[in-house]
C-alpha cells in the first residue's frame, strides 16, 4: 500500500534477475469501479509519471510481453507526489520453488530498438557455446566457417551483460557456455551509450542469475559417439565436454560463476577447382583431400555485484579463458599448365601438400563499475575495463613430391598480443517527462605483432629466414566518445534521440621497414527510436541511425602469410573504415502467449570491406583485403513464436534482403557490380509429450549469397534433439543429432567461387555430418529441495 498527498505519481521498474530497466512496459491506472483512469508506456529507461490525479484510491497494473503483471494500491489525497522505487517484475518463465505456473510462456519479447530472446527455446545449443544459441536467433546466419551474420551483415559487436570486448564476435561467443546463457538481446537500432561499432548491430548476452536469496547450481556433462563418417581423417574427432555454474544471493551480495571445458573435434574435406593466366600460360591446379579441426577451449567467470547503500553500489566481473585449434589441410593436387595459343601442354605434377595451422590464446578481463544515486532525479555511473589477449600460432606447410620426396616445407610463427582499456562516466537525469542520459567513454587498443617465416628447399638442412614475409607490427586505435541521449514519453508513444561525436585516431607502424600509415577522423552519430502503442496488442517501431565498422589488426596487417599451398593472405594498412546508415520500421502483434513481428530495413555502406583474390604466381593467389566503393541491402525480417497446439510449441524467424555490392577491385580500373537476393531461415519445432519428455527440430539455411569477385553457395544445417527428465528435473538427459543427412542434401558444406580475367577458383568445404552428442544435466537446487535439507526460512517465504 503507498499514499500520495496529492495528484502526482511517478515510478521505475525493473527486471527481477538483471535488475535492468525494463523500457516501454504498459502501465495503467485503475479506479475503484474497475475503469482506466489513465494508462502510458515507460520510457526507455523504466520510468513513468501520472501528473494531475484526481483524489481516491487506485490500483496500478503493470504489463510487459514475457512478464508476469503486478498490481500495487495507491491512495492519492491530494498532498504531495510519491514515488514508487523499484518495481520488480519477474520472467514468466521463472523457476518457482512451491508455485506450479500454467500458460504460455513468452521466449521473446520486442522493444523500440532491440529484440530478445530466451536461451532455453534453443535445445539443441545444450552442451555448446553461446555461438550454438545466436545462430539461431530470426536475424542471425552463419557459414561454414563459422562467421556469424546478422540482417546478412558480418558486423556484429557482442556484450556480455552490457559489457564490451576487443574480441571478434566469435571468439567471445565461443568462450561462454551455452547453459550460462539466460536470454539473448539484439540490439537492431543501439542508442547514444552504445559504440557505434557494428554495422550489423548488437548482441547481448545476460547471464543467469539468482532471483531471492540462496543458492543455486547446475553441472552438465557433454560426451559425442564415434563419427558416422569422418571422410578417412588422419586421427578420429573427440567431442566431450563439461561445465558447472552457480548463482548465489543473499542480502545485498550477489555472486553469479561458471567454468566450462568443451572439445569439439570436426572432421572435414575439400575439394577445389583453380587456374591461373599469366601471359599465354594457363595452369590448372585441381585438388582434394583432409581439411579437419581439432579444437578445444575453457574457461571460468565470476560476477559480482554488492550494495553498499541505497545510493551506492559496486560490480566486479572477471573472466578468464583459453582457446586452442589445429586445422589440418592434407591436400593432393593435379597440377597441368597449357599455352592457350596452341593448345600445348607445357609441363604436369602431381604432389602432395601438408598444412598444418594452429592458432591459440589466452585471455583476460577484469571490469569495474561503481553506481552513485544521487539523489531521486540524479544518477552517476563510473566503469573501467581492462583485457589482456596472448594471441599466437604457426603455420607449416610441406610440398611432397610422390609421397616422399620434401621439395619445400615452409613455417609461419606468429606472436600478437593484445592490451585493451575502456574508462567511461556516464549521468543520468530524470526529468518530469524523461530522462537525458550524458557521458564520456575512452577507448584504447594496442598490439604488437612478430610475423616470422622460414623455409626450406629441397636438400637443405636449414630453415631460411624469408625477409619479404617476415616483420614486426605495431597497431593503436584509441577512441575518445561524447555522447547525450534524450528518451522522452507522450502518452502512448516513447522516442528516444541521441547524438555521439567520436575522435578516433589509428596508428600503424611497420617497425622493420620504417613505415607508418596514420589515420584520424572526427564523426558524429544520431540516432533516433519511436515505438508507439497501437492498442489491441498492437506495437509499431521506427529507428534510424548511423554506424561505423573499423578495420582490425587482421585486416591492416599487410606483412603477407602463407595461409597454404594455393593462397599468400595479407592486409593493408590504408583500408578506411566502414561508414554505415541504417533505417527500418516494424510492427509487432501479440497473440496469446506468442507475438508475430515484421520488420523492414535499409542499409547503405561506404567503404565496404572485402576480401578479394589477385593473381601472385602460377599456382599461388594473393587474398587481400580492400574496400569497395559502397554496398546497399533492401531487406525484411518477420517470424514468431507461439504454441500450435497445447504440446506443440514452433519458433520461426525469415529473413530477406536485395544485397548489391559496387567498386573497383584493386588495380582492375573497371567498375565491378554484383547484386542478388539473400535469404535465411532459421526455424524450430518443439513437442512437449510430457512434464519430463520432449523433442525437437531445428533447421537453419542460409541461401546463395553475392560477393564483389563472386558467390557464395547456400547452407544448411539440420538438428534434432531428445530430452528425458529424472526425479522431477533433477536429472535431464538428452540426446542431440547434429547436422542430419539422411540423403544427399548437401548439409553442412559450402562452395565458395571467385573469379576474375585471369584466375578461377572454386572449393567446396564438406564438413562431418550426423554428429551425435549425449547431454546430462544435474540442478542441484531441484535436488536440494526434494531432500528437503536445511534452507533459508525467510528467503524462500519471500521468494
Amino acid at each position: 500500500m503507498a499514499h500520495a498527498q496529492h495528484g502526482q505519481l511517478s515510478g521505475s521498474i525493473k527486471d527481477s534477475i538483471a535488475h535492468s530497466p525494463i523500457p516501454f512496459a504498459s502501465v495503467a491506472l485503475i479506479d475503484d469501479s474497475g475503469g482506466i483512469s489513465d494508462g502510458m508506456i515507460a520510457d526507455s529507461v523504466g520510468n513513468f509519471h501520472f501528473s494531475k490525479l484526481k483524489k481516491g484510491r487506485y490500483h496500478v497494473l503493470i504489463k510487459f510481453i514475457g512478464y508476469n503483471q503486478k498490481k500495487i494500491f495507491v491512495d492519492i489525497d491530494g498532498k504531495g507526489p510519491v514515488r514508487l522505487t523499484d518495481i520488480i517484475l519477474s520472467s514468466t518463465n521463472n523457476r518457482l520453488a512451491e508455485v506450479k505456473i500454467t500458460g504460455a510462456v513468452g521466449t521473446q519479447k520486442h522493444t523500440g530498438d532491440r529484440q530478445t530472446y530466451q536461451a532455453s527455446q534453443y535445445k539443441n545449443a545444450i552442451g555448446g557455446t553461446a555461438l550454438d544459441i545466436v545462430k539461431n536467433l530470426p536475424a542471425a546466419s552463419v557459414d561454414v566457417n563459422g562467421n556469424i551474420s546478422m540482417r546478412g551483415d558480418a558486423g556484429v559487436i557482442v556484450l556480455i551483460n552490457g559489457k564490451p570486448s576487443f574480441l571478434d564476435p566469435v571468439t567471445i561467443l565461443n568462450q561462454i557456455a551455452a547453459n550460462d546463457v539466460a536470454e539473448v538481446e539484439y540490439i537492431t537500432s543501439p542508442t547514444a551509450q552504445f559504440d557505434p561499432d557494428g554495422k550489423g548491430g548488437i548482441i547481448n548476452l545476460k547471464t543467469k542469475k539468482n532471483t531471492a536469496d540462496g543458492l543455486a547450481w547446475t553441472v552438465n556433462l557433454q560426451g559425442g559417439l564415434p563419427s558416422i563418417d569422418n571422410y578417412d581423417n588422419h586421427d578420429s574427432q573427440k567431442r566431450f565436454g563439461a561445465d558447472i555454474s552457480f548463482q548465489f544471493k543473499k542480502n545485498k551480495l550477489e555472486l553469479n560463476g561458471s567454468a566450462n571445458y568443451l572439445r569439439n573435434d570436426n572432421a572435414g574435406f575439400r575439394e577445389g577447382d583453380v587456374y591461373t593466366i599469366i601471359g599465354d600460360k594457363q595452369t590448372f591446379f585441381p585438388s582434394k583431400g583432409e581439411r579437419s579441426f581439432d579444437k578445444y577451449n575453457y574457461g571460468a567467470r565470476l560476477n559480482a555485484a554488492y550494495e553498499i547503500t541505497k545510493e551506492h553500489q559496486v560490480n566486479l566481473g572477471i573472466l578468464a579463458s583459453r582457446k586452442f585449434q589445429d586445422r589440418l589441410a592434407d591436400i593432393y593436387y593435379t597440377n597441368q599448365t597449357i599455352q592457350p595459343s596452341t593448345g600445348k601442354q607445357i609441363s604436369s605434377i602431381d604432389y602432395f601438400n601438408s598444412n598444418l595451422q594452429n592458432k591459440q590464446g589466452a585471455f583476460y578481463l577484469i571490469d569495474f563499475s561503481y553506481q552513485y544515486k544521487i539523489n531521486e532525479d540524479h544518477a552517476l555511473q563510473l566503469g573501467a575495463i581492462y583485457e589482456y589477449a596472448d594471441i599466437y600460432g604457426s603455420t607449416k606447410n610441406a610440398n611432397i613430391e610422390e609421397d616422399k620426396d620434401t621439395i619445400q616445407k615452409t613455417i609461419n610463427n606468429y606472436a600478437n598480443p593484445l592490451h585493451g582499456l575502456r574508462l567511461s562516466v556516464q549521468h543520468s537525469w530524470k526529468l518530469q517527462d524523461g530522462v537525458l542520459l550524458s557521458g564520456y567513454q575512452l577507448r584504447n587498443d594496442r598490439q604488437k605483432g612478430n610475423f616470422m617465416y622460414f623455409a626450406r628447399e629441397k636438400g637443405s638442412n636449414t630453415d631460411e629466414l624469408i625477409p619479404e614475409f617476415t616483420g614486426q607490427l605495431n597497431a593503436n586505435n584509441t577512441v575518445h566518445a561524447f555522447f547525450s541521449q534524450y528518451d522522452r514519453k507522450l502518452q502512448r508513444t516513447q522516442f528516444s534521440l541521441g547524438l555521439r561525436y567520436e575522435y578516433y585516431q589509428r596508428d600503424v607502424l611497420l617497425v622493420n621497414k620504417g613505415k607508418e600509415y596514420p589515420y584520424s577522423v572526427h564523426q558524429l552519430y544520431p540516432n533516433f527510436n519511436l515505438v508507439h502503442d497501437l492498442g489491441k496488442g498492437w506495437l509499431w517501431k521506427l529507428a534510424a541511425a548511423r554506424r561505423v565498422q573499423r578495420n582490425n589488426n587482421f585486416e591492416l596487417n599487410p606483412i603477407p602469410e602463407r595461409e597454404h599451398s594455393e593462397t599468400l593472405e595479407q592486409g593493408d594498412p590504408k583500408l578506411l573504415p566502414e561508414f554505415t546508415t541504417n533505417l527500418e520500421t516494424g510492427l509487432v502483434k501479440k497473440i496469446g502467449g506468442g507475438n508475430i513481428f515484421l520488420n523492414t530495413y535499409y542499409q547503405h555502406t561506404k567503404n565496404p570491406i572485402q576480401r578479394v583474390n589477385s593473381v601472385y604466381a602460377d599456382t599461388i593467389l594473393n587474398r587481400v583485403f580492400t574496400n569497395a566503393d559502397y554496398a546497399s541491402r533492401w531487406g525484411m525480417e518477420m517470424g514468431g513464436e507461439g504454441k500450435l497446439l497445447p504440446w506443440l510449441k514452433l519458433n520461426v524467424g525469415f529473413n530477406l534482403y536485395d544485397y548489391k555490392i559496387s567498386g573497383q577491385v584493386l588495380m582492375d580500373p573497371e567498375t565491378r557490380t554484383n547484386n542478388d537476393w539473400v535469404y535465411s531461415l532459421n526455424a524450430g519445432i518443439q513437442a512437449d509429450f510430457s512434464k519430463d519428455c520432449s523433442t525437437g527440430l531445428q533447421v537453419n539455411y542460409l541461401s546463395e549469397k553475392p560477393t564483389v569477385q563472386g558467390k557464395d553457395s547456400r547452407f544448411i544445417t539440420p538438428h534434432f534433439n531428445l530430452s528425458k527428465g529424472f526425479l522431477k528435473g533433477i536429472i535431464k538427459a538428452q540426446l542431440q543429432w547434429q547436422f542430419i543427412e539422411l540423403g544427399n542434401w548437401g548439409v553442412n558444406e559450402q562452395r565458395i567461387t571467385t573469379s576474375s580475367n585471369d584466375f578461377f577458383t572454386t572449393t567446396n568445404y564438406i564438413y562431418e555430418k550426423n554428429v551425435f552428442l549425449i547431454n546430462l544435466n544435474f540442478n542441484f537446487h531441484k535436488l536440494n529441495q526434494l531432500l528437503k535439507l536445511p534452507k533459508s526460512e525467510f528467503g524462500e517465504k519471500e521468494f
